[in-house]
């Protein structure tokens, strides 16, 4: 048995209440893939088998946002809830990120909640909710009260709308899932959300998505946008850009390693931001069925193709030490 000392910033859990309310809507696939069983004892027994010492939880897509609209606060506070229990219960072994309902006041609300009585982690926000990406500025008093507080902010993908996106016959996660968190980090980009709220420590998921590949061209937008963004349409906030405003942005935020699995692309991400903001993550359990055919089933087979020594140890668990604490 390897001895644990991976830390997991991009794991999922289910929810008792979560599970019930799939059901009850029948959502069975997420993202293209069947709904994973998932216990603690499950997740401790993946962890310990692949050097795991701590996940970090979070909700993935679809959120909340399934649930019908009078519902998705208390599923919210439910999520959280069971996620600090199991925090309480497994405090060398988990810690956890809330979910937020999509309405921004509510977001708000339980933002709070979650890091003032349930001392949570962080915050789970989706790429984007029925159009809305996280640049909106309906937005802005949350990012406003995550900046004030310097809190730590994983953004995961969720799926667009099928009348929003091509019918490839392909499911989500393949390319749909990496392009919703480029548009998201377009939005916060463009709308000069990363000027304005400075010290949210951004996460994003499985490498950023396509941003890694698009780097050179938005730090071209990012050097027009005050001259030609009226002409393109952009918004009020793109006046604050600068030529370093895209390249700066990208640099600062964090980027996870789940699902990136070959060492191009785990290059361009080290290239992107550093090797000191990329971390360890495999979206276990959704993601289990794509490396199960790995050496072993290690989660992730590619990282010591780019990283070694101690570098490796630095994306393996020395970053997120330093910042979560050990």
């Amino acid at each position: 048995m390897t001895e644990p000392h991976r830390i997991d910033v991009h794991a999922h859990y289910l929810a008792p209440a979560y599970v019930n309310a799939l059901r009850a809507a029948e959502r069975w696939l997420i993202g293209g893939i069947p709904v994973p069983e998932w216990t603690p004892e499950l997740a401790l027994a993946f962890m310990d088998r692949f050097g795991i010492r701590r996940q970090y939880l979070s909700v993935s897509d679809p959120g909340v946002e399934f649930a019908p609209a009078g519902e998705r606060v208390a599923l919210a506070q439910a999520c959280n809830d069971y996620a600090a229990g199991v925090v309480a219960a497994h405090p060398d072994r988990f810690g956890a990120f809330a979910v937020l309902p999509g309405a921004p006041d509510a977001a708000l609300a339980e933002a709070r909640r979650t890091l003032d009585d349930l001392r949570l982690d962080g915050i789970g926000l989706l790429s984007s909710n029925e159009g809305r990406y996280l640049g909106d500025p309906a937005l802005d008093p949350l990012l406003a009260e995550l900046d004030a507080r310097e809190a730590w902010v994983f953004v995961h993908p969720t799926a667009v709308p099928d009348d929003a996106k091509p019918a490839l016959g392909v499911p989500d996660f393949i390319a749909e899932y990496p392009f919703d968190t480029t548009r998201a980090i377009i939005s916060l980009l463009i709308h000069g959300s990363f000027e304005r709220f400075p010290r949210i420590r951004w996460h994003f998921a499985h490498g950023g998505g396509t941003v890694p590949m698009l780097r050179a061209r938005l730090n071209a937008l990012a050097a027009a946008a005050r001259e030609l963004g009226p002409a393109f349409g952009a918004p009020e906030g793109a006046q604050l850009l600068t030529a370093d405003s895209a390249r700066a942005a990208l640099a600062h935020a964090r980027y996870d390693t789940a699902l990136v699995a070959d060492a191009p692309a785990l290059l361009a991400v080290r290239e992107l931001a550093g090797t000191e903001h990329v971390l360890f993550g495999t979206d276990w359990p959704f993601a289990q069925r794509l490396y199960a055919a790995a050496e072993d089933g290690d989660p992730q087979p590619a990282l010591a193709d780019v990283f070694q020594g101690d570098l490796l140890r630095a994306v393996e668990a020395g970053n997120a030490e330093r910042e979560f604490g050990s």
